[in-house]
């Protein structure tokens, strides 16, 4: 039986990816081309039922590419609403009406055809649509609900379930992410090191030091960490949360520009690296100050609001070292927030 449900979707997949040449579409009163393969069910859809469906979304032309697939996820909920009188539209839901469960549905929006309605212009598409393509849907009806409440209790009951499916899809994003950003990073500090801006900027660090009789010891990732007292508590280290206090300067012009409380997962955010690093070198309760070359700080950028390569220091206090997340909302010194 699960064999034959599979066939049956692969199928109507290939049916939907070929526009169904042969097939006889309708043309809705908007002009949208679509067909329905009737599931058997004697039932009809009214206003304001809620449809639960699982839908693909793909576009053929220019690029063959799937925009979204919810088979093996979480199912696709909306709502059955009249059309106003000339209202201009032109989307699957102005049909969604005429399905009932277990009805299959194929919908074809012509990119061409929207631009000709006065619905988008051409220079107003995304990158990834051209004229001449087509968004081919595709909607299989898992179920209809008559009362909303039942349908929101029904989506709360699937989010739940696919929950884990998207934690895992969020953690595969962020180490996708922080392996390019790394990469980036590798690839920008061997440039600045080619170019000597690299020491450049250590020696920045070091020259302030120096002038402010300050002894700070260089960690192997090049952060200078003044240790006022190291903490006696839990080790800061990856995977942990942190609190911490902070006081925020620049080492140009020794003003402040941020001081603030929050709290941060270390090693699984966006965050600096030198103040990352420098974290690392206490244990909740100790105090001290954070000195980063830029190239550790804000980079090439400045976050918007500093200097390109601007040197940066932080008076710290690690208030709280621990394995589960304190629900601290403040903002910190890793989005630039509070400048």
């Amino acid at each position: 039986m699960k064999r034959l449900k599979i066939l049956s979707i692969a199928v109507f997949a290939a049916c939907a990816f070929t526009a169904c040449k042969n097939a006889d579409y309708k043309t809705s009163p908007n002009g949208l081309k679509y067909i329905i393969f009737d599931g058997g069910s004697k039932d009809s859809t009214k206003d304001g039922y809620v449809l639960k469906m699982h839908m693909t979304a793909r576009i053929s032309g220019s690029k063959d590419s799937f925009l979204v697939n919810t088979y093996g996820k979480m199912p696709y909920f909306d709502q059955v609403q009249q059309i106003p009188a000339g209202q201009p539209i032109y989307d699957p839901r102005e049909v969604f009406k005429e399905l009932k469960k277990g009805d299959s549905m194929v919908a074809i929006i012509y990119i061409d055809s929207a631009i000709k309605k006065g619905l988008t212009h051409e220079a107003q598409l995304p990158p990834f649509l051209k004229k001449g393509d087509k968004i081919i849907y595709t909607y299989k009806v898992l179920e209809v609900f008559k009362e909303d409440s039942i349908a929101r209790a029904d989506y709360q009951k699937e989010m739940e379930k696919d929950l884990p499916r998207q934690k895992k899809e969020q953690e595969e994003m962020m180490q996708k992410f922080r392996k390019e950003q790394e990469e980036a990073r590798k690839a920008e500090e061997a440039e600045l090191e080619k170019s000597g801006e690299k020491a450049k900027q250590i020696q920045e660090v070091q020259n302030y030091l120096a002038s402010k009789k300050i002894t700070a010891t260089p960690t192997p990732v090049g952060t200078f960490v003044k240790i006022d007292n190291p903490g006696s508590g839990a080790q800061v280290a990856d995977g942990k949360f942190v609190t911490v206090k902070y006081t925020g300067k620049t080492v140009a012009k020794d003003s402040t520009f941020d001081a603030n409380q929050f709290t941060v997962k270390l090693g699984e955010q966006p965050f600096i690296r030198g103040f990352e690093d420098g974290l690392r070198q206490f244990k909740q309760g100790g105090k001290g100050t954070i000195y980063i070359p830029g190239y550790l700080a804000y980079g090439k950028d400045g976050n918007g609001v500093f200097k390109p390569y601007e040197a940066l220091y932080f008076d710290v206090e690690i208030l709280n070292v621990s394995d589960s997340d304190p629900n601290v909302q403040e903002h910190g010194p890793n989005d630039g927030h509070g400048h």
